[in-house]
């Protein structure tokens, strides 16, 4: 048996994706269960949209580190003045024309504001963690759809079969009346009433291979192919789905292993932990902030002559006089925002109970799946087992039917009696047989949180 882990790295999707711009994607025919998982992840909408909320969350956690680092700024400028103005240099009153260069950088740093950023950049690797978990939750459970469709299909191919072999039979039996008759063995009545089966028969062989269609275009919309798309599925080898040893374990032990592991409840926890960092974000805007700055500029005046001398001074020796730097720290205390500060901390532990009455929803809501899970697993088993014995039965039954009827001791009715009751226990095989799959499967992915084909 071979196995996949489904939670494939995000930038392996991402190569996948940009893959696919490029060149176009193209399932194999037939296509195997694995193919078709691999191409839905590749090509599915919502994973390509999964893929940008995670670089969208990578981008925040930039954001709230980039906030411990200080903010550097610097500016220029060119000034011509003609007429009244005044000396830079001075500061006195001149009406000479004037063109003068100015330049300034400063820098400025945040020392304390609470811890607000320390638990902004926590909360932000919280949230990635949870962004990721969201990622791998949308991959299981498009994986999980692909998984249904697929035995959908199988089932219907099967199903098909079992009509099929219906109409054959019917064909036979028109053929075997039509020649009986012409002995004067049976009345005309009689290969009315086998036609009729056959009209029915071929009437459910239509049905079934509709159904098939449809089964085929429920899979394509889960793979996000084109209706004209070549698609073929491979019918073959998936009883192996089934893990009838995943029984042996009880609905508790199943749950206790996938409320640990499962991606979805562990986004539950990440959530509460964001609501935590979220209310230490609120308290510290209670809390004083301190702010440090450094800052320096400089200027000169082009062709510029001392007013008083009449000496010209150069730009060398403006810009060592001109030169002026700071310094500055400066302190605000929080004391009165319309209640703001207030109502935000109120609000965030109000976020938290919600996150706290959302994990415990989803684990209550996890050990009512799995115990439904469990026991429709168990269900299928015994009713897959019955509706064998039941056909197996029927088998011999219309075999037996056949050989009175070709002997004229059974009516056509009879006949179709016996022979229907062979296509509803196929039916029942099929239908309790896939769900078993189906259900099998399901359990083994709670139980250790891997989707293995």
């Amino acid at each position: 048996m071979s196995y996949k882990n489904i939670f494939v790295p995000i930038f392996i999707l991402c190569v996948s994706g940009l893959a696919a711009q490029t060149t176009p994607e193209k399932l194999p025919v037939p296509a195997t269960l694995e193919e078709c998982v691999d191409y839905a992840v590749r090509n599915n909408i919502s994973v390509a949209r999964a893929i940008i909320s995670e670089s969208s969350s990578k981008l925040d956690y930039r954001d709230a580190w980039g906030a411990f680092l200080p903010t550097v700024s610097a500016s220029g400028g060119y000034n011509h003045n003609q007429g009244f103005s005044f000396d830079s240099n001075t500061n006195q009153r001149t009406t000479s024309t004037q063109q003068s260069v100015s330049v300034s950088a400063g820098m400025n740093i945040n020392l304390f504001n609470g811890f607000k950023d320390l638990n902004a950049y926590r909360r932000s690797q919280l949230s990635m963690a949870a962004t990721r978990y969201q990622s791998k939750q949308l991959l299981n459970d498009i994986t999980l759809n692909v998984v249904s469709a697929y035995l959908s299909i199988l089932s219907a191919i099967e199903y098909e079969k079992v009509t099929q072999n219906q109409c054959e039979l019917s064909r036979m039996q028109v053929e075997r009346m039509k020649r009986m008759i012409a002995v004067g063995k049976n009345a005309q009545g009689d290969l009315y009433e086998v036609e009729a089966t056959l009209a029915r028969d071929e009437q459910a062989r239509v049905d079934a291979s509709n159904q098939k269609t449809l089964s085929y275009i429920a899979l394509r919309q889960l793979l996000a192919m084109d209706m004209d798309a070549p698609l073929e599925v491979v019918a073959e080898g998936y009883e192996k789905l089934a893990r009838p040893t995943v029984l042996d374990s009880n609905p508790m032990e199943i749950y206790m292993s996938a409320v640990e592991g499962l991606p979805e409840i562990n986004k539950a926890r990440k959530n509460i932990e964001i609501a935590h960092k979220n209310i230490a974000i609120a308290k510290g805007q209670f809390s004083p902030s301190l702010n440090a700055g450094y800052g320096w500029s400089n200027s000169f005046i082009l062709d510029y002559h001392n007013p008083v001398t009449g000496e010209p001074i150069t730009i060398k020796d403006q810009w060592k006089n001109n030169s002026h730097q700071y310094f500055q720290v400066s302190l605000s205390i929080p004391i009165f925002n319309r209640l703001s500060t207030v109502n935000n901390l109120r609000r965030s532990r109000l976020n938290l109970q919600e996150a706290q009455y959302a994990l415990t929803e989803a684990q209550q809501s996890l050990q009512q799946k799995i115990s439904q899970a469990y026991a429709d697993a168990s269900s299928s088993l015994q009713s897959f087992r019955a509706a064998e014995k039941a056909a197996k039965a029927s088998q011999e039954a219309l075999r037996y039917a056949t050989a009175k009827f070709e002997q004229s001791k059974l009516s056509a009715y009879e006949y179709e009696t016996a022979k229907n009751q062979l296509m509803r226990s196929q039916t029942d095989v099929l239908r309790t047989k896939y769900d078993y799959i189906f259900k099998t499967f399901l359990l083994d992915y709670y139980r250790s949180q891997n989707i293995r084909f």
